[in-house]
């Protein structure tokens, strides 16, 4: 269970029990790989049978022992076919523990990542002063001295940047463990989250992502433009732990406003403002109502609207 990240082997390295599972199942694997080959006992039984069936037709002469022969053959083929079983188990086994240690442990590797990113960072910082508003080779080497040394540094620290975030993940998402089916782990929720932008910075509101930091999540590129930005930023870090990371998530969704069948539904509020009311029309022939014959009839109200010709209906097919 090598790896070619150096971030990757420096944080498994911190654990010594992460470490000495990781050398078992390297181990193991070696052993399988550099195991002899050999026939499976079946096919090392008909190959002894074959010969002799063709020296009787080529030769006319059968071989006396062929049973003693063939059943040789197959005791050699089956003590090799058996040692190539337990090898295989033992690789599978020991890769399954190291997987599971890795898992039980991730916190103590998280932890290193995360004092390597705050190294990282500060180191960019450092550099980003010498820089100033240099951005690109050519103007590094134009304005020469501590410049061109500083834009190299940075250089370096773009590859350091990536090899620790894609060991955080690696630990957050460790391998498959023997027949493992990978959509029966978190390794597709980790994968949309990375998509997302999560696990950057704290404080990621998913409605206001700054541009910079989806582009590096989405192609998994770091340039120095955002190795600088990610120093300056002051919220950059790693997570501890996939809880933590899914506490980061449930905290970077806009909060839900409206309900449906299925639950909350993440909508914006618009608020219509409601106009006054009309006046109602008040037509010539229009009488006040004598609710109260006791008392004299009130006055007609003053109209407001003279009655028309009805509008012809618009029929909309």
């Amino acid at each position: 269970m090598t790896s070619t990240n150096p971030e990757l082997a420096a944080a498994l390295a911190t654990v010594p029990e992460i470490a000495r599972a990781e050398k078992t199942a390297g181990e193991a694997e070696k052993r399988l790989r550099e195991h002899r080959s050999g026939e499976e006992p079946h096919a090392a039984r008909d190959r002894v049978i074959d010969e002799a069936v063709s020296a009787l037709t080529s030769t006319g002469k059968w071989t006396a022992d062929i049973g003693k022969n063939a059943a040789a053959a197959y005791q050699s083929a089956m003590e090799w076919e058996s040692e190539r079983t337990a090898l295989r188990r033992a690789k599978d086994a020991a890769k399954d523990y190291a997987i599971g240690v890795r898992e039980a442990l991730a916190g103590d590797a998280l932890a290193y990542l995360g004092r390597r990113l705050d190294e990282t960072l500060s180191a960019a910082r450092e550099a980003g002063d010498v820089l100033g508003d240099v951005r690109t080779a050519d103007e590094a080497i134009r304005a020469g001295g501590a410049v061109v040394e500083a834009w190299s540094r940075l250089q370096g620290l773009v590859g350091d940047l990536k090899n620790v975030r894609e060991a955080q993940w690696l630990v957050l998402s460790p391998p498959l463990r023997t027949h493992e089916l990978s959509s029966l782990t978190n390794r597709p929720r980790m994968l949309a989250w990375r998509n997302a932008g999560h696990g950057e910075i704290r404080g990621f509101r998913v409605d206001d992502a700054p541009e910079i930091l989806l582009d590096a999540a989405r192609s998994r590129r770091y340039s120095v433009d955002y190795v600088l930005w990610l120093s300056r930023n002051g919220a950059a870090y790693v997570p501890g732990s996939v809880e933590e990371l899914s506490d980061e998530v449930e905290a970077a969704k806009p909060a839900p406003i409206f309900f449906d069948d299925h639950g909350p539904v993440g909508l914006r509020v618009t608020e219509t403002p409601i106009p006054a009311p009309k006046a109602p029309d008040v037509y010539p022939h229009s009488r006040a109502p004598h609710l109260d014959y006791s008392g004299p009839t009130p006055e007609n109200p003053k109209p407001t609207a003279t009655p028309g010709d009805p509008v012809p209906p618009v029929w909309r097919y």
